[in-house]
């Protein structure tokens, strides 16, 4: 969808105007290339010949997906997804975090245990952090964004029974993502939504799959028991819809990705008693404007640049 963009930034005293380039990615199309390939030569092509392979980030993407499969000739393509190094916990909203925020945990005594397919989690109504399975189906705890994304307006316990890739969808589709939890006072105001002696399920997980693109994406859509170890790369499999690992070597066509890219001019007006042309300044300026967009749902890809004027100058007084 194309971002269509206005902004009047007010710092203070002198009247400059200027302009700014903003090169926006407005659509994600998905490809199907029909060639069998180990998945280091679908990377390969992909990125030769579109962006990359292709990254999931939603249920809006999958659906872009399924409806490639009609071109399917086999029983599974590669996708983008891939085993890099050891499991790690890490939230599903991966975009709410500042330094050092998204290293928080609260792990109950002699948690997380690392056993067998734990790879959710649970909060209790102690507020301590438990790993469980990921398709016994309980209750979950969702969280609404504020405007910018950067807060929490309001958590919203779900007294629905869902498995934990269930009710990730549930919260996407109807508030923002599963919560996750930042520091001890959100903590304590999560656990004061759970009843005594129950347990439910928050955004912790844990894997160790990365994005060919090294795109940051939480989705992930394994069927039941997967991933089993089979292999390093995941395929989408046409008869089940869901996805699982295979050895990287296998040769399977595979899904490759691009973005369409809108180049947009923004005239803005900014009121400045300093010298908004000093490098610093701009640059300065710059990410903030950058930082407030993204808050308003700019693509953090997006690039802008600074419009120069024919002297070199980026501000000109009115």
């Amino acid at each position: 969808m194309e971002q269509k963009l206005l902004l009047i930034l007010m710092i203070c005293g002198i009247n400059c105007v200027t302009g700014l380039n903003a090169f926006m990615e407005s659509s994600k199309n998905f490809y199907f290339v029909n060639e069998s390939k180990t998945f280091a030569e679908a990377q390969q092509y992909c990125r030769e010949n579109y962006v990359d392979l292709v990254t999931l980030e939603d249920w809006t993407d999958m659906e872009e997906l399924l409806a490639l499969e009609t071109l399917m000739s086999t029983e599974s393509a590669w996708i983008g997804l891939r085993k890099a190094g050891q499991e790690q916990w890490r939230w599903a909203d991966p975009e709410l975090y500042k330094d050092g925020e998204a290293e928080y945990r609260n792990w109950g005594p002699r948690e997380p245990t690392n056993t067998g397919d734990e790879y959710c989690s649970v909060m209790d109504s102690v507020g301590d952090f438990r790993d469980t399975d990921c398709v016994t189906s309980r209750t979950f705890i969702c969280y609404e964004a504020d405007l910018y994304g950067q807060t929490y307006s309001k958590y919203i316990l779900v007294n629905q029974l869902k498995p934990w890739r269930e009710a990730q969808r549930y919260c996407r589709q109807y508030h923002t993502e599963l919560v996750s939890v930042r520091n001890e006072e959100e903590n304590r105001q999560i656990q004061q939504l759970i009843p005594a002696g129950d347990v439910t399920y928050m955004g912790l997980f844990k894997d160790a799959f990365v994005w060919s693109d090294n795109s940051m994406s939480s989705f992930r859509n394994w069927e039941s028991s997967q991933p089993d170890g089979s292999g390093d790369c995941v395929v989408h499999s046409r008869q089940s819809r869901l996805w699982d690992d295979q050895e990287c070597s296998d040769a399977r066509p595979f899904f490759c990705y691009d973005r369409t890219v809108v180049r947009q001019i923004l005239r803005m007006k900014v009121e400045s008693d300093q010298n908004v042309n000093d490098p610093n300044i701009k640059a300065t300026i710059l990410e903030e404007i950058k930082q407030k967009l993204i808050y308003q749902g700019l693509s953090v890809h997006a690039y802008l640049q600074w419009k120069q004027q024919a002297n070199g100058d980026v501000f000109q007084r009115e």
